[in-house]
């Protein structure tokens, strides 16, 4: 087999011209210094949701500019630090409740997982393995953290387990979406009542923040990214969302738009979505076929995605002006 040839940054560019990328009269210089600093295949990345296979199984592209890439490669960015913030909200959200919940009955309540965990569902070894591995994992944590609380002796039970008001601050959004899945449907009710869901609408929509939360927080690309896990759709999502010849909804980035939206309105009514707002305008108004943008992130077409995020009317300032006076 060939060796892969080595390409200057030229050659880089000319190998996607070549295969249709249109880079505009005066850009060339841009689109090199662009390539030195992302990466060729960091762009070819974000350009292959806008090219197809032809019959002898070359990647093609029609109607596609190399700032069209850069667009994408960009929004992606500036989403991926957004969503990333709305998430910690929610995570933040999710802990301080189940500390509430589970605190009522004492600081040490949950060591016992029989106390909080469905016994209808697991039976009383699961439960006690799943306790033990727990514990294990809580120690180690205690002793990596750098919390001044966490290692005071009066917050800490035979010195190794925190109180549960502790204990949610070193807990991971993995760990959460874990603990949920063992919790009773008691428990599950009364933390998915503060945000208006029921417990399996709360854990579909938390597993799918987590894959897209580590996605982020790993630079891994968001904007093209597909769901493993199909969270509970709303019917007042439907309608805006992209669904397939089968009648199959959508598991891209417009699902999860849908999910931090509905869940922060129980958290911040007031949250600013601006940032989330301005990279997915961007992605959208920017493109050469801004239609298949929007599909390209699971919104049915391009005002769904305003649809979701209404664009809000410009506030100008009231100046005084010099008003003539005439007489009739």
């Amino acid at each position: 087999m060939e060796e892969p040839a080595h390409l200057s940054f030229d050659e880089q560019l000319d190998l996607l011209i070549s295969r249709g990328i249109v880079v505009k009269n005066g850009s060339r210089e841009i689109a090199i210094s662009r390539l030195k600093d992302i990466g060729y295949y960091k762009i070819k990345s974000f350009s292959l949701p806008l090219s197809r296979v032809d019959r002898d199984k070359n990647r093609v592209y029609e109607n596609v500019t190399f700032q069209d890439i850069l667009n994408r490669f960009y929004a992606d960015k500036d989403l991926r630090i957004s969503l990333l913030h709305s998430i910690e909200d929610i995570e933040v959200s999710i802990k301080t409740k189940i500390a509430h919940i589970l605190g009522k009955n004492g600081a040490y309540y949950y060591l016992k997982f029989s106390n909080w965990c469905n016994k209808e569902k697991y039976c009383k070894y699961y439960l006690d393995d799943k306790e033990s591995y727990f514990k294990n994992k809580i120690v180690g944590r205690v002793k990596r953290s750098d919390s001044i609380e966490i290692k005071e002796k009066r917050n800490l039970k035979d010195n190794k387990y925190p109180t549960i008001w502790l204990l949610v601050e070193i807990l991971t959004f993995g760990d959460i979406t874990e603990l949920l899945e063992l919790m009773s449907q008691k428990n599950l009710k009364i933390l998915a009542n503060y945000y208006n869901c029921t417990p399996d609408q709360l854990k579909s929509w938390l597993k799918s923040l987590k894959f897209i939360r580590n996605n982020c927080a790993h630079n891994s690309t968001v904007i093209d990214i597909k769901i493993k896990t199909k969270p509970i759709i709303l019917p007042d999502w439907k309608i805006n969302l992209f669904t397939n010849q089968k009648n199959e909804v959508t598991r891209r980035l417009a699902v999860t738009l849908c999910i931090i939206k509905e869940m922060m309105v129980s958290i911040n009514p007031d949250y600013n979505f601006g940032k989330i707002y301005g990279a997915v305008n961007l992605l959208i108004t920017n493109a050469t076929d801004r239609e298949k943008a929007a599909n390209l992130i699971g919104f049915a077409n391009e005002e769904s995605f305003y649809n979701l995020f209404p664009r809000k009317k410009k506030k100008f300032k009231n100046r005084k002006k010099d008003i003539l006076h005439i007489k009739i």
